[in-house]
């Protein structure tokens, strides 16, 4: 793809806007940088481009610059514009990043993208340690916030039998016409983002495009109990392996639990043997959608050719993103998890069912819609109490009187309280988790700052704290 002289307009200048404006100049491409936020707001990602030569357009879009571009490249959550779908009817190419990485991809890299509602960071992240455990060169991203995936077009993987692992989001498939990864991984689909895409289905159709180039010598991985990704696994032309961790399950190809459910059983996976089993004990994260996140990881790297030695290897050394049931305290074999990433029912759903531990959840921030009623049916037979914190307390409490439950719901003044009581309800072999099923913006500035002072509040019960 040429890109030399081209005018190339760049849409969003976060950190993959700013990605993108260097890889475009670098190739000569006549770029201009567009947001709608005023440039104050942006100093900072604007001193991130000092000395790339680039047009600015901030606080505002111009629309000629989007109809007489020679191409128009799309950050991450970017919505559809008025001045796109001017920019489409003159007959102007509007592509997502991952479509343009795609295109400079070396066609010999093995190519693992990975979506979903809830479980894709966990999914990408721990793919990606299977496969840096291996002796090929790997690349891990995309939508992690880490790297976007435009930076793997100059990264040592990006030669043939390179390892790249992206995580890729609705949003990004949505501008996708090329875009086929070598394996394609759905883990689930939940109500989400239907103030962009209105409906369900097509928010499932673009959570199924990662499929939607695929052909039959690449490997498609799909959750068999989500209703949502069977309908869109349906017409997949790619060989489809299952990930299904209820018990009892044995697909034919894919992955599921042992009956102990001490191991992970990989069955007719291409690339890999007949059986091969992996102890789950390999592995720090728990829960049981923390299996299927490790049932559809272990898939994708042997699909790719990953040894059954590098996983194992790879799947010791992996460790959580942070605020993602991660383990971060211990006080006399009571064990604190950091679950802020939680801000969904599904995600708490996922995160508590089948938990290894009798647990007292905390939850609670400013609620997002929806019923709680998954999440209370996820914690019968787990849940020891409820500690609520946030504007969300009272309809929690509300849903769970509803529920009928018969353990303590708690309410607590702020994080360090809520912690307190929790503590104050466990004994030896007990969890206190964190996971709020909220937004964070009534009390904290975002997930990660109610994490922290999680952590902070941790430390204050006098746990020993297993995250530093």
């Amino acid at each position: 793809m040429e890109l030399s002289g081209k005018r190339v307009v760049v849409v969003g200048l976060a950190l993959t806007g700013v990605a993108l404006a260097r890889f475009l100049a670098r190739r000569g491409a006549r770029v201009t940088v567009t947001d709608g936020k005023p440039a104050e707001a942006l100093a900072a990602r604007v001193a991130m481009l000092d000395g790339v030569d680039v047009t600015w357009e901030l606080g505002g879009h111009r629309l000629a610059s989007f109809t007489e571009a020679d191409l128009i490249v799309l950050s991450p959550g970017v919505p559809m514009l008025p001045e796109l779908r001017a920019a489409r009817a003159a007959g102007v190419e509007v592509i997502a990043e991952i479509e343009l990485a795609y295109r400079f991809l070396d066609p010999g890299v093995r190519l693992i993208a990975i979506t979903g509602t809830n479980g894709k960071s966990t999914t990408t992240a721990l793919t990606g340690a299977l496969c840096a455990a291996s002796d090929r060169p790997s690349f891990c991203g995309g939508n992690l916030g880490n790297m976007p995936l435009i930076d793997a077009v100059d990264h040592p993987a990006n030669v043939p039998g390179g390892l790249i692992v992206a995580e890729v989001a609705a949003f990004m498939l949505e501008h996708c016409s090329t875009f086929r990864p070598k394996v394609g991984v759905l883990t689930n689909i939940t109500e989400d983002h239907l103030d962009r895409f209105g409906t369900m289905e097509v928010y499932a159709e673009m959570k199924g495009r990662v499929w939607d180039q695929q052909q039959p010598d690449d490997v498609a991985i799909a959750n068999a109990a989500d209703p949502w990704v069977v309908r869109e696994a349906g017409d997949v032309r790619a060989a489809l392996c299952w990930f299904d961790s209820r018990p009892g399950a044995t697909p034919d190809r894919g992955a599921a639990l042992s009956a102990d459910r001490r191991e992970l059983v990989l069955r007719g996976v291409p690339g890999a043997a007949a059986e091969e089993r992996y102890p789950v004990d390999d592995l720090v994260i728990v829960g049981n959608h923390n299996m299927e996140n490790a049932m559809a990881a272990y898939m994708a790297a042997r699909a790719v050719g990953v040894s059954i030695e590098a996983i194992r290897a790879g799947a010791r050394s992996y460790r959580p993103l942070p605020h993602r049931m991660e383990r971060v305290g211990d006080r006399d074999d009571v064990l604190y998890y950091d679950d802020s990433k939680g801000t969904n029912v599904a995600s708490v759903a996922a995160s508590v069912r089948g938990f290894p531990r009798p647990l007292v959840l905390i939850a609670g921030g400013v609620d997002k819609g929806g019923s709680y009623a998954p999440m209370l049916e996820a914690l019968d037979g787990v849940c020891k109490g409820l500690v609520l914190i946030g504007a969300a307390a009272p309809l929690i409490r509300a849903a769970a009187a509803a529920h009928g439950v018969t353990y303590p719901v708690l309410d607590a003044a702020d994080m360090h309280d809520a912690v307190g009581q929790a503590t104050a309800l466990c004994v030896a072999g007990d969890a206190v988790v964190l996971s709020p099923a909220c937004a964070s913006y009534d009390m904290f500035d975002n997930f990660g700052h109610r994490g922290r002072v999680f952590r902070d509040a941790v430390s204050a019960v006098g746990a020993r704290r297993l995250d530093t």
